[in-house]
């Protein structure tokens, strides 16, 4: 099937258009977790004896029967 230049133009002209919008998003992504590991290197994170692994403080407050104290934060969500 052949198409015609107007629609090839326009398949083309729409993928630079969003070529730089998902270029963006995930200069975005990448940003943000660097801002994360950041966070992370904190002294006061660091040595709070936090767990960071959702997984592994829910075990453990299963095991010896404790509550969860979770702070959720989407300023450093990927």
């Amino acid at each position: 099937m052949k198409r015609s230049p107007s629609f090839l133009l326009s398949v083309l002209a729409a993928g630079l258009l969003f070529a730089p919008a998902v270029t963006a998003a995930t200069n975005g992504v990448d940003e943000m977790q660097d801002r994360y590991e950041k966070k992370l290197k904190l002294k006061f994170i660091e040595h709070g004896g936090w767990i960071t692994d959702y997984d592994q403080a829910r075990s453990m407050a299963k095991e010896q029967g404790k509550v969860l104290f979770v702070y959720f934060s989407r300023s450093y969500a990927p």
